[in-house]
């Protein structure tokens, strides 16, 4: 058999090594070189198309399917989830932003009461009156303390154009404190000046009185 078909094998195997072979010419091959008998010319080949053949045999396991497709649906749903928790953060942050000033309104309008203080009972009566009162309070602190913010960084600003010489000033400053020292205790000395010859005078008339 191996004799008979030489010719055509060798044809098949140039075709095969250029990628011409079709699907059938390869199987021709790989059930030619399965044989047990085949000429030593032959057998280097035999592994090559005995591991395709071995190849093509390979088949998935049982029960592959239906683990790809629970694997496919246990990842749909955590993106899914995943999105849903992206989604609702910023509602979740806002709810409690509100839920932070509701408390706080609450909580002013019992203590209010349990301090039985007439005027604020009165006043927050309505715990959404509260609840308006606190926001615009919260939003009145809220702006006093960004204007006054603003106002100190442009004071600083303002500081800085000026291109103060500072070391010249803590010169001045030092000059100034020292002269002030030397005032004082001049003016020390003199009063304790006048005071001896005040007392000198007193004595001397004394003195002569005697």
């Amino acid at each position: 058999m191996a004799a008979k078909n030489d010719g055509y094998i060798d044809i098949l195997l140039e075709r095969y090594w250029s990628c011409e072979t079709t699907l059938s010419e390869e199987q021709e091959l790989r059930d030619f070189f399965s044989q047990s008998n085949l000429p030593a010319a032959w057998q280097p080949y035999a592994p090559l198309f005995a591991y395709t053949r071995e190849e093509q045999s390979v088949s998935l396991s049982e029960g592959f399917d239906e683990r790809l497709k629970k694997a496919m649906e246990k990842e749909k749903a955590g993106n899914k989830e995943y999105i849903t928790i992206r989604i609702f953060a910023p509602l979740l942050r806002v709810a409690a932003s509100l839920l932070l000033i509701v408390g706080l309104g609450i909580s002013i309008f019992f203590i209010t009461r349990q301090n039985n203080n007439p005027w604020f009972v009165e006043t927050y009566d309505d715990p959404n009156a509260a609840i308006k009162d606190a926001t615009y309070a919260l939003e009145k602190l809220s702006h006093a303390l960004q204007t006054t913010e603003e106002a100190s960084l442009e004071t600083i600003r303002v500081i800085d154009d000026l291109d103060i010489d500072w070391s010249a000033l803590d010169s001045l400053m030092a000059e100034d404190e020292e002269l002030t020292a030397d005032s004082l205790a001049a003016t020390a000395q003199e009063k304790k000046d006048t005071l001896h010859i005040g007392t000198f005078i007193s004595n001397n008339k004394k003195e002569k009185e005697i």
